[in-house]
């Protein structure tokens, strides 16, 4: 158990040591983070009068942001930099792959309504959200067609979920803490820095996961063990 903590630990450190680097030393990230975070919070108050067209609209614009997002934070973690090139020609890189995800889901969504048995909504919803956590980082980081995307992802966290998940909500307290100390700013300043942190937390967050998911991808449990059993 000693041992096992030991490794993770050292799996954590070289995680969060690189990606936190890689995204300082890529601020062209917080661009198309603040895009996401934009789409998400003003555009539906654009579209919302245009009723069904409007949510399409919604999808498609937050959808080809997030597709940008999700290409900047690959090249990131592939290459070590990015451009406002890359930024660009992101928009367009994993749109598809974003939509079709988002069309399984809400196929998915739709079916649940219509059986309206909360407990299976609730079980369905839960186990989505823990079993399909890794997609962003399998659509930038892999090809798959949108049913073996989902299928990978589920195989990962079956694998990973033991490393995963405390690292993931370790970024969640540690943005929720910097999101906290950034709300005492009063003012225009405040409003500005909080803009700015959002930004920042997305691009960190995603890049740590990114280079974390490498690193679990790159030796399993067993053969982190045995390499420190030889050592």
């Amino acid at each position: 158990m000693v041992g096992w903590l030991r490794d993770l630990l050292t799996v954590y450190r070289l995680a969060f040591r690189r990606g936190i680097g890689l995204a300082v030393r890529n601020p062209v990230l917080i661009v198309p983070a603040l895009a996401c975070l934009y789409a998400r919070m003003l555009l539906p108050l654009f579209v919302a009068p245009l009723g069904f067209a409007g949510g399409l609209v919604f999808i498609l614009v937050e959808s080809t942001c997030w597709s940008a997002m999700l290409a900047c934070t690959g090249e990131v973690v592939r290459t070590g930099r990015v451009g406002m090139e890359d930024v660009r020609a992101g928009f367009t890189a994993h749109l598809g792959d974003v939509l079709n995800v988002r069309f399984a889901l809400w196929l998915l969504g739709l079916v649940l309504g219509a059986l309206q048995i909360l407990p299976l909504t609730l079980i369905v919803g839960i186990a989505a959200s823990v079993f399909l956590n890794a997609v962003p980082e399998l659509i930038y980081l892999g090809r798959h067609g949108t049913a073996d995307l989902l299928a990978a992802s589920y195989r990962f966290i079956g694998e990973n979920w033991i490393e995963w998940f405390p690292a993931t909500l370790l970024l969640l307290v540690a943005g929720a803490a910097a999101i906290r100390l950034v709300t005492a700013v009063p003012g225009v300043l405040g409003e500005i820095l909080l803009v700015l942190t959002l930004g920042a937390l997305v691009a960190v967050g995603l890049t740590v996961r990114g280079v974390l998911f490498l690193k679990l991808g790159e030796s399993s449990r067993r053969a982190r063990a045995f390499k420190r059993a030889s050592s």
